[in-house]
């Protein structure tokens, strides 16, 4: 509407008729992506936007924008917008670069590229100070929760069944309700705990694991089968990946010439005070696109481990 009628009036506020061109430079602050959150209430989006630049303006008449604390604070959110802009620039200049030959990747990663299909049976237990009722476990202790996956492994290595045992006893509604069923992952997927991926990788289709410990619970995962994508399947994952790898070393490497070294330690000795916000970007999703499913110990599902 603002390129067809600009003109055309679409809103009121206090007295000021805001056109269609208008409403459309306000909205421009924000990327397309973040302005499809505010889509169901694009009225009030612009109102805020409006009235903040009003204030703003009023402030500026005031000379607000050259007393204390206001001068200093202006100073620091510019700092940072300008540092968090210099490692963006950091990061899109690294991702333009020259990759490495991705065959020659998947051929020095072999175990990276296995499509594998998982369950799993998780038991929770409740962290210290969290109330009880939070827990899908029904309030375990650490101890309780260990000696419980330990006795789900002496029946599985007894010959009972993984499927109705995951069904009768894992603490993650979700994959019990599916007798256990985790998905499919490829075992290069950084979203894998560590753990996980080690003894996923010791396994045989069949097998299952000794328990593993997660964030508040255990997991013993069972690999239901295993198969290596050829080169072309992976080959762009492993692109993704390069792509993310080699930005996030540039940002570190930037980063790390900051290290502090610490010369006089009395200096420094006072009380902890707040947390101070960190410039350190977060690392470029490599995970797989929305519709893969959850990493193994971090399952999707209402009440999780």
């Amino acid at each position: 509407m603002a390129s067809v009628d600009p003109k055309r009036v679409v809103a009121v506020i206090d007295g000021k008729q805001i056109t269609a061109a208008e409403a459309a430079d306000l909205l421009k602050a924000f990327p397309p992506e973040q302005r499809k959150q505010y889509e169901s209430n694009l009225p009030n989006l612009v109102q805020q936007i409006y009235m903040r630049e009003q204030l703003a303006d009023a402030a500026k008449k005031l000379n607000l924008e050259q007393q204390a604390p206001w001068k200093d604070q202006i100073e620091l959110s510019r700092a940072n917008i300008l540092a968090q802009a210099y490692l963006n620039h950091l990061t899109d200049t690294a991702t333009k670069a020259p990759l490495p030959d991705p065959q020659q990747f998947y051929n020095s990663h072999p175990g990276d590229f296995d499509s594998v299909k998982l369950s799993g049976i998780f038991v929770s237990y409740n962290a210290p100070g969290t109330p009880a009722s939070a827990a899908p476990g029904g309030g375990r202790t650490e101890a309780e929760g260990r000696d419980k996956v330990n006795d789900l492994e002496k029946k599985l290595k007894a010959g009972e069944d993984f499927v109705k045992l995951a069904r009768a006893e894992s603490d993650n509604q979700g994959s019990a309700a599916k007798g256990g069923e985790l998905g499919t992952y490829t075992t290069g997927d950084p979203n894998i705990p560590a753990d996980i991926k080690n003894a996923i990788l010791k396994l045989q289709a069949g097998q299952f694991s000794e328990p593993v410990k997660i964030p508040n619970g255990f997991l013993i995962v069972k690999l239901d089968s295993r198969t290596q994508l050829p080169f072309e399947q992976a080959r762009a994952g492993i692109l993704q990946r390069l792509q993310t790898e080699t930005s996030q070393a540039a940002v570190k490497q930037t980063l790390d010439k900051y290290k502090i070294e610490v010369q006089d330690p009395d200096f420094f000795n006072a009380a902890s005070g707040p947390k101070i916000p960190t410039l350190k970007r977060p690392a470029d999703s490599a995970a797989p696109s929305a519709a893969a499913p959850p990493a193994p110990g971090q399952p999707a599902a209402p009440h999780q481990p």
